[in-house]
């Protein structure tokens, strides 16, 4: 079905009469429209990617894996960084302008009086892109939690669950074992489900033998063992039985994250070789998560910028730990805007350690924090705290009091890191 709108008409239509941040969750309404459309089967075979934090790394290196293993691949992803394209990917490729207008003026004349929200929409015109391409694998982020999440309208072959930790609590739950028990929702009667974190909370544990899921959990089911130049694996194979992968490449992602995905491609249809396995992880990478670019200053001198949309204390503790890892001779400058509705001070206190000086700002967005806001809270920590009225003029400010051996870390929010990003691009 041909479109007569551009991204950008659609784009805006769609912020305009259901904008982003409205959340309203359920299933009922995605799931009409997508079996009139019949828009609930991407793929032949569909691995599902909840968690707190750690799904875009899972699901880049399950991509990378599997398009080395020589599969059709399509990823649905959220947020976007910079366009709206980036959230739907074919083979590694953001997919075109033009199929996503046609993908969105189908949905649109298919739905007829359902009123479906920007993520349903954003949710099925990905399985109808993936349905265009015949991918053999759809890989699946979950936007919110995972019981009542658009994207659990889809059946999963395999549900991977990476971490639990305390966000979106006004919607989930203001417990682990609340905001636990929605993420289980992505498993399915007879499905394997990995846990990618320990240990495992007793909700999942519940969920997965009340359905009769067979659970693979981190530390028990499948490990790691890190090195400064490589890495090994073990874990199990489909039929229980122990396996290892030694001298494995160190891809550019939280590793964690890569042994939780190395288990989950145990249970796809056919075994992928180690030789893909390597190559995939060499080159699996996720933009705005400790992603490393340089920018010039004023007087010439380039100067590291670490990008990372860290929001929440799971997210910031993983952070920390990578700067630990890779230090500087200088000083590091931060670069901040957060949402008012996050965990804000704990997120500081969790990077404090590696942070010299701090640039406070905001973003557009009604759930920005104000910037006088954070920047008072800071300094009562004690932390050199500066004000600027806009992202850009930190980064700005923070360039150009920087020499060669210092780096600044920009962090907090997608929204952040974006408007970053689209200096950089």
């Amino acid at each position: 079905m041909k479109s007569e709108k551009k991204l950008d008409q659609w784009l805006k239509w769609l912020e305009e009469t259901r904008p982003e941040h409205e959340i309203d969750f359920g299933l009922d309404r995605i799931r009409l429209v997508g079996e009139k459309l019949n828009l609930l089967k991407p793929a032949p075979f569909v691995i599902m990617v909840g968690g707190t934090n750690g799904k875009g790394s899972t699901l880049a290196v399950l991509e990378s894996i599997l398009l080395a293993a020589g599969y059709k691949v399509g990823l649905f992803t959220s947020p976007h960084l910079l366009k709206f394209n980036e959230r739907i990917r074919i083979n590694g490729q953001q997919v075109s302008d033009e199929w996503l207008c046609d993908a969105f003026e189908k949905l649109n004349e298919g739905r007829q009086t359902t009123w479906l929200t920007y993520f349903e929409f954003a949710t099925l015109a990905a399985v109808d892109c993936f349905q265009r391409a015949e991918v053999d694998f759809a890989l699946m982020e979950v936007g919110m939690g995972g019981r009542l999440d658009a994207t659990n309208v889809v059946d999963p072959d395999i549900s991977i669950i990476t971490t639990v930790g305390l966000d979106h609590q006004e919607y989930l739950g203001f417990s682990i074992e609340a905001i636990a028990k929605e993420k289980a929702g992505i498993m399915r009667s007879g499905k394997p489900v990995i846990f990618g974190s320990d240990p495992v909370p007793d909700s999942v544990v519940e969920a997965a033998s009340r359905l009769e899921s067979q659970l693979y959990r981190r530390s028990v089911d499948f490990d790691l063992n890190n090195s400064d130049k490589s890495w090994s694996w073990s874990g199990l194979t489909r039929a229980g039985e122990a396996l290892n992968a030694d001298d494995l490449p160190l891809p550019d992602v939280v590793i964690d994250n890569a042994a939780t995905a190395l288990q989950a491609l145990q249970f796809v249809p056919e075994v992928i070789s180690i030789e893909a396995i390597r190559k995939g992880l060499s080159g699996a990478a996720v933009k705005g998560r400790f992603q490393r670019v340089t920018m010039k200053n004023d007087a010439g001198n380039d100067i590291e910028l670490i990008l990372d949309v860290a929001h929440n204390p799971q997210a910031a503790e993983k952070l920390s730990q990578r700067l630990q890892e890779n230090p500087v001779t200088g000083v590091t400058r931060a670069v901040i805007a957060m949402c008012k509705d996050k965990d804000y001070m704990t997120v500081a206190d969790c990077l404090s350690a590696h942070i010299d000086d701090w640039r406070v700002s905001e973003f557009v967005s009604p759930r920005t924090l104000n910037t006088a806001e954070f920047a008072e809270k800071l300094k009562a920590r004690d932390f050199a705290v500066f004000e600027f009225s806009s992202i850009p003029e930190a980064l700005n400010d923070a360039l150009n009091h920087s020499k060669p051996g210092d780096r600044i870390l920009v962090t907090g929010s997608f929204m952040t890191v974006s408007a970053v990003l689209a200096l950089v691009a």
